[in-house]
Protein backbone atom coordinates (compact mmCIF):
# COMPACT_ATOMS: atom_id res chain seq x y z
CA UNK A 1 0.00 0.00 0.00
CA UNK A 2 2.73 2.68 0.80
CA UNK A 3 3.95 1.89 -2.91
CA UNK A 4 0.68 2.62 -4.13
CA UNK A 5 -0.01 5.98 -2.23
CA UNK A 6 3.27 6.78 -1.53
CA UNK A 7 3.98 9.20 1.37
CA UNK A 8 1.30 11.71 1.73
CA UNK A 9 3.11 15.27 2.63
CA UNK A 10 2.77 16.37 6.24
CA UNK A 11 1.07 19.43 5.76
CA UNK A 12 -1.78 17.81 4.25
CA UNK A 13 -1.92 13.55 5.10
CA UNK A 14 -5.06 13.54 2.95
CA UNK A 15 -3.51 14.53 -0.32
CA UNK A 16 -1.90 11.66 -2.27
CA UNK A 17 1.01 12.13 -4.20
CA UNK A 18 0.28 10.57 -7.98
CA UNK A 19 2.97 8.56 -9.76
CA UNK A 20 4.00 10.44 -13.05
CA UNK A 21 0.81 10.37 -15.47
CA UNK A 22 2.39 8.00 -17.78
CA UNK A 23 -1.05 6.06 -18.95
CA UNK A 24 0.98 2.90 -17.90
CA UNK A 25 -1.29 0.14 -16.17
CA UNK A 26 0.35 0.80 -12.81
CA UNK A 27 -1.10 4.31 -12.92
CA UNK A 28 -4.59 3.50 -13.83
CA UNK A 29 -3.98 0.70 -10.93
CA UNK A 30 -3.43 3.76 -8.85
CA UNK A 31 -6.36 6.34 -9.69
CA UNK A 32 -8.82 3.58 -9.83
CA UNK A 33 -8.14 2.46 -5.96
CA UNK A 34 -7.79 6.17 -4.92
CA UNK A 35 -10.76 7.58 -6.71
CA UNK A 36 -12.68 4.77 -4.78
CA UNK A 37 -11.57 5.79 -1.94
CA UNK A 38 -12.09 9.73 -2.12
CA UNK A 39 -16.15 8.40 -3.57
CA UNK A 40 -16.43 6.26 -0.38
CA UNK A 41 -17.88 9.89 1.28
CA UNK A 42 -18.32 11.94 -1.44
CA UNK A 43 -21.19 14.46 -1.41
CA UNK A 44 -23.08 15.67 -4.18
CA UNK A 45 -22.44 19.64 -4.95
CA UNK A 46 -26.03 21.48 -4.57
CA UNK A 47 -24.94 23.77 -6.65
CA UNK A 48 -23.74 22.10 -10.05
CA UNK A 49 -25.38 21.49 -13.10
CA UNK A 50 -24.21 18.73 -14.80
CA UNK A 51 -23.84 14.78 -14.16
CA UNK A 52 -21.61 14.17 -10.82
CA UNK A 53 -20.79 10.75 -9.11
CA UNK A 54 -22.63 9.34 -6.68
CA UNK A 55 -21.46 8.12 -3.24
CA UNK A 56 -19.92 4.81 -2.99
CA UNK A 57 -19.50 4.40 -6.92
CA UNK A 58 -16.80 1.60 -7.78
CA UNK A 59 -15.09 1.13 -11.48
CA UNK A 60 -16.75 -1.81 -13.52
CA UNK A 61 -13.71 -4.92 -13.79
CA UNK A 62 -11.87 -3.75 -16.49
CA UNK A 63 -12.05 -5.90 -20.31
CA UNK A 64 -10.41 -9.28 -20.92
CA UNK A 65 -8.19 -9.41 -24.28
CA UNK A 66 -10.98 -10.85 -25.93
CA UNK A 67 -13.42 -8.06 -24.78
CA UNK A 68 -11.04 -5.35 -25.96
CA UNK A 69 -10.40 -7.39 -29.11
CA UNK A 70 -13.94 -7.36 -29.69
CA UNK A 71 -14.36 -3.65 -29.09
CA UNK A 72 -12.20 -2.95 -31.72
CA UNK A 73 -13.83 -4.59 -33.80
CA UNK A 74 -17.25 -2.52 -32.93
CA UNK A 75 -14.87 0.60 -33.50
CA UNK A 76 -13.69 -0.16 -36.08
CA UNK A 77 -10.15 0.50 -35.52
CA UNK A 78 -7.24 -0.79 -32.86
CA UNK A 79 -6.77 1.03 -29.80
CA UNK A 80 -3.70 2.43 -29.02
CA UNK A 81 -1.62 1.34 -25.95
CA UNK A 82 -3.48 3.56 -23.50
CA UNK A 83 -6.64 2.85 -24.28
CA UNK A 84 -6.10 -0.88 -23.76
CA UNK A 85 -4.45 -0.36 -20.33
CA UNK A 86 -7.45 2.03 -19.56
CA UNK A 87 -10.10 -0.49 -20.38
CA UNK A 88 -7.98 -3.84 -19.37
CA UNK A 89 -7.99 -1.54 -15.87
CA UNK A 90 -11.63 -0.42 -15.40
CA UNK A 91 -15.41 -0.59 -17.38
CA UNK A 92 -17.03 2.38 -16.24
CA UNK A 93 -18.51 3.49 -12.82
CA UNK A 94 -20.83 0.18 -10.85
CA UNK A 95 -23.20 3.40 -10.61
CA UNK A 96 -24.35 5.96 -13.21
CA UNK A 97 -23.68 10.00 -12.90
CA UNK A 98 -26.71 12.23 -11.36
CA UNK A 99 -27.39 15.70 -12.37
CA UNK A 100 -29.64 17.42 -9.81
CA UNK A 101 -29.57 20.72 -12.01
CA UNK A 102 -28.44 23.14 -8.52
CA UNK A 103 -31.42 22.12 -6.77
CA UNK A 104 -33.66 23.65 -9.13
CA UNK A 105 -36.22 21.44 -8.11
CA UNK A 106 -36.28 20.05 -11.67
CA UNK A 107 -36.22 15.84 -11.00
CA UNK A 108 -32.55 14.49 -11.22
CA UNK A 109 -31.48 12.40 -14.53
CA UNK A 110 -28.89 9.91 -14.67
CA UNK A 111 -26.18 9.29 -17.30
CA UNK A 112 -22.89 7.03 -17.49
CA UNK A 113 -20.01 9.30 -16.84
CA UNK A 114 -17.13 7.14 -17.65
CA UNK A 115 -18.04 5.23 -21.15
CA UNK A 116 -18.51 1.42 -20.99
CA UNK A 117 -18.42 -1.60 -22.93
CA UNK A 118 -20.85 -3.04 -24.10
CA UNK A 119 -23.18 -1.18 -22.40
CA UNK A 120 -22.79 2.54 -23.71
CA UNK A 121 -21.86 1.32 -27.33
CA UNK A 122 -24.26 2.74 -28.87
CA UNK A 123 -23.80 5.69 -27.18
CA UNK A 124 -20.35 5.85 -27.64
CA UNK A 125 -21.11 5.79 -31.08
CA UNK A 126 -23.68 8.23 -30.74
CA UNK A 127 -21.29 10.82 -29.66
CA UNK A 128 -19.00 10.65 -32.74
CA UNK A 129 -21.36 10.88 -34.56
CA UNK A 130 -22.43 14.14 -32.92
CA UNK A 131 -19.10 15.25 -33.49
CA UNK A 132 -19.13 14.73 -36.91
CA UNK A 133 -22.39 16.06 -38.22
CA UNK A 134 -21.65 19.47 -35.91
CA UNK A 135 -18.18 19.30 -37.96
CA UNK A 136 -19.19 18.88 -41.42
CA UNK A 137 -16.67 15.78 -41.48
CA UNK A 138 -16.99 12.18 -42.81
CA UNK A 139 -15.46 9.01 -42.37
CA UNK A 140 -14.25 9.55 -45.67
CA UNK A 141 -12.96 12.75 -45.27
CA UNK A 142 -11.32 11.30 -42.16
CA UNK A 143 -9.07 8.57 -44.11
CA UNK A 144 -8.58 10.94 -47.14
CA UNK A 145 -7.26 13.63 -45.04
CA UNK A 146 -5.56 12.12 -42.44
CA UNK A 147 -7.52 13.61 -39.62
CA UNK A 148 -7.17 11.87 -36.44
CA UNK A 149 -10.48 9.70 -35.17
CA UNK A 150 -11.61 10.24 -32.09
CA UNK A 151 -13.37 8.53 -29.36
CA UNK A 152 -15.35 9.42 -26.44
CA UNK A 153 -14.23 8.54 -22.79
CA UNK A 154 -16.45 10.79 -20.41
CA UNK A 155 -18.95 13.15 -20.81
CA UNK A 156 -17.76 15.25 -23.61
CA UNK A 157 -13.92 14.79 -23.63
CA UNK A 158 -12.55 13.09 -26.56
CA UNK A 159 -9.14 10.95 -27.08
CA UNK A 160 -7.18 11.90 -30.52
CA UNK A 161 -6.95 8.75 -31.55
CA UNK A 162 -4.14 9.36 -34.54
CA UNK A 163 -2.16 11.59 -32.74
CA UNK A 164 0.83 11.18 -30.77
CA UNK A 165 0.65 10.82 -26.98
CA UNK A 166 -3.30 10.82 -27.72
CA UNK A 167 -4.18 13.82 -26.00
CA UNK A 168 -8.10 14.92 -24.61
CA UNK A 169 -9.79 17.82 -26.12
CA UNK A 170 -13.18 18.90 -25.10
CA UNK A 171 -15.70 18.46 -27.77
CA UNK A 172 -19.13 20.42 -27.98
CA UNK A 173 -20.44 20.00 -30.93
CA UNK A 174 -18.34 22.54 -33.19
CA UNK A 175 -17.04 24.14 -30.05
CA UNK A 176 -14.02 22.66 -29.44
CA UNK A 177 -11.07 23.13 -27.05
CA UNK A 178 -7.89 21.78 -26.12
CA UNK A 179 -8.51 20.05 -22.91
CA UNK A 180 -5.59 17.49 -21.39
CA UNK A 181 -2.00 15.95 -22.49
CA UNK A 182 -3.08 13.00 -22.13
CA UNK A 183 -6.01 10.20 -20.35
CA UNK A 184 -3.97 9.64 -16.98
CA UNK A 185 -3.97 13.77 -16.60
CA UNK A 186 -7.81 13.99 -17.47
CA UNK A 187 -8.36 10.78 -14.91
CA UNK A 188 -6.52 12.06 -12.14
CA UNK A 189 -8.54 15.49 -12.30
CA UNK A 190 -11.73 14.36 -13.01
CA UNK A 191 -12.08 11.39 -10.09
CA UNK A 192 -9.69 12.85 -7.38
CA UNK A 193 -10.24 15.96 -5.25
CA UNK A 194 -7.13 17.05 -4.19
CA UNK A 195 -3.46 16.07 -5.33
CA UNK A 196 -0.48 17.00 -3.48
CA UNK A 197 1.60 16.92 -6.71
CA UNK A 198 -1.47 19.16 -9.11
CA UNK A 199 1.54 20.87 -11.06
CA UNK A 200 2.56 17.18 -12.87
CA UNK A 201 -1.17 17.01 -13.91
CA UNK A 202 -2.17 20.48 -15.30
CA UNK A 203 -2.18 20.53 -19.48
CA UNK A 204 -1.50 24.33 -20.57
CA UNK A 205 -3.12 25.35 -23.79
CA UNK A 206 -1.38 24.79 -26.84
CA UNK A 207 -0.80 25.43 -30.05
CA UNK A 208 -0.86 21.83 -31.44
CA UNK A 209 0.03 22.47 -35.44
CA UNK A 210 -0.03 18.62 -35.05
CA UNK A 211 -3.55 18.13 -34.65
CA UNK A 212 -5.32 18.88 -37.80
CA UNK A 213 -8.83 19.74 -38.49
CA UNK A 214 -10.09 19.71 -35.25
CA UNK A 215 -8.02 22.61 -33.90
CA UNK A 216 -7.50 24.74 -36.74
Amino acid sequence: MKSLFNLFKNKKPDWPVLPQPDDSLTFFETIKSLSEQYWLDIAIDKTIYGFQVQRGSKWRKGLSNTEIENFEKAMGFTFPIVLKNYYTTMNGLTKPGINIYGSSNTPPTYNPIFYSYPDDLELINKMIDWIYEENNITQEKIKQENISRIFPVTGHRFMLIDVPNNPILSMHGNDIIYWSDNLSKLLANDTIGNIWNISDFESPPQNRTDIKFWLD
